[in-house]
């Protein structure tokens, strides 16, 4: 057999363009963080995505727009595709800011931040009150395990399902969707084995190495799961923080006097409202109602 002495080196995948990227040009310098809620900023989000089901498609030929939910084409494939991604990335950017803000306003969680680690060059670099993001970079918020343990690590709030019955379906229903985000990711919208056991394998196994076709109700239904998470999650987060923080502020039952630290934690899992003063009001009554100080709002 003759030994071929030369580099073979073939040229049949097409012309090869140059290109130059530099990746800080891919970064908004003027971005500032609006200052809202942690679930006004998931709501913000997760309308933009919905936005997007509205997508239509150009026919070059009639100059007609097609609903690409409509079609069920290529593109509507795509689109959903990037749609599950873009919620399961909203309820990951909700976890972060509301354990980032309440390490800054919060002593318990402050205190249980202490003892983790930090990047020397987040120490430099980061604004203060954005630092305890760099604590949360080797995190990730899309499966309901990895939610529980970094709430629980850097909170210390345990999302137990037997406190919070609801919890354990909506866990459940955003597992299905954290399976959809990594077939999405690492298989290319199609189904692999290690996501077919999780989901069930005697049920999925004819769909192995299919991918994901969803359809306008089915992506609205995905976004909800992701709405419902965060919701249930935020009022749990506010309970939990309130209950104990009787340990740090001496309530007095008198709205005046409790207001400035009150106020602090109802801002942080509120969201927007045109009666926000008379909810706070509520909810402040319904809060001290289970402590032994007489309530004053007045």
């Amino acid at each position: 057999m003759a030994k071929i002495k030369q580099t073979f080196n073939p040229s049949i995948s097409g012309t090869r363009k140059s290109s130059s990227i530099k990746s800080i040009s891919f970064f908004d310098n003027e971005y500032i963080e609006e200052d809202k809620s942690p679930i006004d900023l998931f709501n913000a989000k997760k309308q933009n995505n919905l936005r997007l089901l509205g997508a239509s498609l150009l026919n070059p030929t009639t100059g007609a727009y097609t609903s690409l939910a409509a079609e069920k084409s290529a593109e509507w494939q795509q689109l959903s595709n990037l749609l599950i991604l873009g919620f399961v990335s909203s309820v990951e950017s909700y976890f972060r800011c509301v354990i980032r803000r309440l390490i800054s306003i919060d002593e318990h969680s402050r205190k249980l931040s202490y003892k983790h680690m930090l990047p020397y060059g987040a120490a430099v670099y980061h604004h203060t009150s954005l630092l305890p993001e760099a604590l949360l970079e080797s995190t990730s918020f899309h499966s309901s395990k990895n939610i529980k343990d970094t709430v629980n690590k850097f909170t210390g709030i345990s999302l137990n399902d037997n406190k919070y019955k609801e919890l354990t379906d909506i866990f459940n229903e955003f597992d299905i969707v954290g399976h959809l985000r990594h077939c999405v990711v690492h298989r290319s919208g199609h189904l692999g084995s290690t996501n077919a056991m999780a989901l069930g394998l005697d049920e999925h196994y004819t769909y192995l190495e299919k991918p994901i076709h969803v359809d306008l109700p089915a992506i609205q239904e995905i976004g909800l799961v992701c709405e419902n998470l965060v919701r249930v999650v935020n009022d749990v987060l506010f309970a939990e923080v309130l209950l104990r923080s009787s340990k740090y502020f001496d309530w007095t039952g008198d709205l005046r006097k409790d207001k400035k630290n009150f106020t602090l934690f109802f801002n942080l899992f509120s969201p927007e409202s045109t009666d926000k003063d008379k909810k706070l009001k509520s909810c402040y009554v319904e809060f001290i109602s289970l402590t032994n100080a007489k309530v004053k709002t007045r």
